[in-house]
């Protein structure tokens, strides 16, 4: 729950600042509008590749990598102007949505009795931290700036990273499934 929640402090702080962020360095509203439904499909993209990813590799490794360059990408949004920020931000969004499927499987898998609990608490209480977190940035650009936030929503998935590094090994079985009646 906690690396979900650090995740997304990313994702809704990201939401709630690339527009004004956009504006801040003299685009157009509906410039960081188009920039902010780009970060949307790379999310899309990211989760599309991230399913064959999780499949293939241990998930709490694919949720550490993801969180680590996440970071960076923002930093890169922050820091660069152009065509260099924008893809650095749309590459964040492919980054830090792909998780998130990943994230429900996750929970699940830790708590296989309880599959509807580990949904709501992945999906519903996990991801509503970053909500009320999105909150508290926005005291935090109001009080220093928009690029002090930006730096905090950078910063949550590096603390997310160790959280998900901590937790429980992929120990189960990747087996692949055979054909019925598949003669030898």
């Amino acid at each position: 729950l906690a690396a979900i929640g650090l995740r997304s402090v990313a994702y809704y702080g990201l939401f709630t600042f690339i527009p004004l962020w956009e504006v801040a360095h003299g685009h157009s509203k509906s410039y960081g509008t188009v920039l902010l439904s780009c970060v949307l499909f790379g999310g899309a993209f990211g989760t599309l590749c991230m399913g064959p990813l999780a499949d293939r590799y241990p998930h709490r490794v694919m949720l550490a990598v993801t969180m680590a360059v996440t970071p960076v990408l923002i930093l890169l949004f922050v820091l660069t102007g152009g065509v260099t920020s924008a893809i650095a931000i749309v590459l964040a969004g492919a980054t830090t949505v792909s998780s998130f499927g990943l994230t429900t499987i996750m929970g699940q898998e830790y708590l296989p009795t309880r599959i509807a609990t580990s949904s709501g608490l992945t999906v519903g209480f996990a991801m509503g931290l970053g909500g009320v977190a999105a909150v508290l940035l926005g005291v935090v650009a109001d009080s220093v700036d928009l690029r002090a936030a930006l730096l905090v929503v950078a910063f949550a998935p590096v603390l997310g990273v160790l959280v998900a590094l901590k937790l429980p090994g992929d120990d189960r079985a990747r087996t692949r499934l055979e054909p019925v009646g598949a003669v030898d």
